[in-house]
């Protein structure tokens, strides 16, 4: 099994002050489920993990594991 490369190690749900981690999946075929499951929640770079607390939204990715960025990019 392939280890996790994203630099997005500090992702947190529903606020930058949260200590809640998030793990995104990391095959593609899986994002869609976890966008439904998480339909009503934010994502953002926990301040708590070391995080810059800014909002995150997820990335498809058909060639690489599905990523959170920054919303502001």
């Amino acid at each position: 099994m392939q280890g996790d490369r994203r630099q997005i190690q500090t992702a947190v749900l529903g606020s930058a002050d949260s200590d809640d981690p998030l793990m995104l999946p990391l095959e593609a075929i899986e994002l869609d489920a976890f966008r439904h499951l998480h339909e009503s929640d934010t994502f953002w770079c926990g301040l708590l993990l070391g995080g810059c607390g800014g909002r995150l939204t997820t990335k498809l990715y058909t060639d690489r594991a599905c990523s959170l960025s920054s919303s502001a990019s």
